[in-house]
């Protein structure tokens, strides 16, 4: 179930497709998100999430082994509303990070109709040159709030604020 604009490694989409979301590319991503169509949750920790992260997106940090991440991912309803978003993308380190992967499956199986993950992550997000914010990872931001700065190419407007219905 990809986005049906790119072909996407076989491991990747074998991933995918058996846990019921799709994959995006960086800059598809990153079209969405300026169109207010997909939210953005990064699931890397907050030291990493603070170095630089998609342009709006929610914190979560999903810890590194499967078992804490079983227990975690649980709680995604308490920080997005499946209602408020009409689609949620989650985004990791890299290409070989399963915490997307993880959250993504979680998103399917709590009832978000459209869930992705962003193929290659943060690392395919920089390697195409796409806008980083930086800031803390802290509770949720208000809807319609401002980031912290945003840099990168094209001096583009900030996306809206991922909505949520509680803190992370």
């Amino acid at each position: 179930m990809g986005d049906g604009t790119r072909e996407f490694p076989v491991g990747l989409q074998r991933q995918a497709d058996a846990g019921g979301y799709g994959l995006l590319a960086p800059d598809e991503a990153w079209r969405r998100v300026l169109t207010g169509t997909l939210s953005v949750v990064d699931v890397r920790d907050a030291a990493q999430f603070e170095a630089g992260h998609v342009p709006g997106a929610l914190c979560f940090p999903l810890p590194p082994t499967w078992v804490a991440r079983l227990l975690r991912r649980w709680w995604l309803h308490k920080v997005l509303c499946a209602a408020q978003c009409p689609s949620v993308a989650f985004v990791c380190e890299g290409a070989t990070s399963t915490r997307s992967d993880s959250a993504a499956r979680a998103a399917v199986v709590q009832g978000f109709a459209v869930a992705y993950r962003i193929a290659g992550g943060m690392d395919a997000w920089h390697a195409v040159g796409l806008p980083v914010e930086f800031g803390p990872c802290g509770p949720c931001a208000p809807p319609g709030g401002t980031g912290g700065d945003v840099s990168g190419r094209g001096g583009r407007d900030a996306p809206p604020r991922t909505v949520c219905s509680g803190g992370g």
